[in-house]
């Protein structure tokens, strides 16, 4: 498996392909809020500055010319983050690959993950993401925070639509 960090460039030539790939491949799981994140990126948030970060990463895996893996991240996973693996392609590491490229490359990450939704949660604990709090996702679904890369005085412990314990 080959891991590849898309520039500004090559976003553009591959955006169509990688979004039909996030829809037909997510499982109905991505919220409507990433793939219009998706949709209206700016690529030149791509590019790593040298006096500032990057604001997004997008993430590939090919198994030779193949796209099996996708991620993205926008503000550290505060605007959208997502990770989509070809169902052919699940269980042999490469949605972790794809967090953990993107952990590297934006310092920290962010993401929220639908409690019904094991193995993405499984994914996030794997890697040493910290479950920080939980909330009502988009579709109404009890969804939990994940962070990883901050420390605990910057997680937010509350969401506007927390689930009171």
């Amino acid at each position: 498996m080959d891991l590849e960090l898309l520039t500004p460039e090559a976003w553009l030539a591959e955006q169509k392909r990688l979004i039909g790939f996030a829809i037909r491949f997510g499982d109905k799981r991505l919220a409507v809020s990433t793939i219009h994140a998706l949709r209206k990126l700016d690529p030149s948030l791509l590019q790593d500055g040298v006096s500032r970060p990057c604001g997004a990463v997008a993430a590939i895996a090919k198994q030779g010319n193949r796209v099996v893996g996708f991620g993205f991240a926008e503000d550290g996973g505060e605007a959208a983050c997502m990770v989509v693996v070809h169902p052919e392609a699940r269980s042999l590491g490469i949605g972790s690959s794809l967090v953990q490229a993107m952990i590297q490359r934006l310092g920290k990450l962010t993401c929220n993950v639908a409690t019904d939704n094991t193995a993405s949660m499984a994914l996030c604990f794997r890697l040493g993401m910290t479950a920080v709090s939980m909330h009502r996702g988009p579709t109404g679904k009890p969804t939990l925070r994940f962070e990883r890369g901050t420390t605990n005085e910057t997680a937010r412990p509350r969401h506007p639509d927390s689930i009171s314990q």
